[in-house]
């Protein structure tokens, strides 16, 4: 489902030029997979169902799961590493620059928020944006999060995220992105 999602990103446009579309859809799905692996094992993976099917998914490190732990980073490095040489490169140098300009302190960190196409524009998205600030707020802790796609940014704008960065990822050639931050609107308890 993932891979539907993320296929004609324009994060992987930038990471993967050198492949067809089709090779970049596969190359997407097992760099997903291995993201989502990763989540189910050591971070977090939520669901959102239509009619029993998967329509939406997010993968979230709760706070103190970010950096990544060496387990976690390897397992979603494994679908990066079958992209090929200029791929991996890509993906390195795109990490390095979340890396730099990731929050610190407690955080919720959404690193993949994804609706299956057939899917899109039915609120799903939100609601899953909504859960996720509850899960937050109820610790007191910000929510971050990076995109490369302006429709997203004004989706997250209305789920109560404010732009921190927009630029250019060095040295990945046509790599746009955004950091958004999403305030707790609640104090954590005592």
């Amino acid at each position: 489902m993932l891979g539907r999602a993320f296929c004609d990103n324009p994060a992987y446009r930038a990471i993967l030029p050198h492949l067809s579309d089709e090779a970049r859809a596969a190359a997407v799905r097992r760099v997903k997979r291995g993201f989502t692996d990763a989540a189910v094992r050591w971070q977090e993976a939520h669901g959102i169902w239509v009619d029993g099917r998967l329509a939406g998914a997010s993968l979230v490190c709760a706070p103190g799961q970010y950096p990544h732990r060496m387990r976690a980073f390897l397992r979603q490095a494994r679908g990066c590493g079958t992209t090929g040489w200029r791929g991996i490169t890509n993906f390195l140098f795109t990490d390095a620059y979340i890396t730099r300009r990731h929050i610190r302190g407690p955080h919720y960190y959404l690193f993949v928020l994804g609706i299956d196409p057939a899917y899109q524009r039915m609120g799903l998205g939100k609601a899953m944006l909504a859960a996720l600030a509850e899960r937050a707020d109820t610790k007191g802790v910000p929510c971050y999060l990076e995109t490369d796609k302006a429709t997203s940014v004004a989706l997250y704008r209305s789920a109560g995220y404010e732009v921190l960065t927009e630029e250019d990822v060095p040295r990945v050639l046509g790599m746009h992105m955004w950091t958004m931050q999403r305030e707790a609107r609640r104090a954590r308890s005592t």
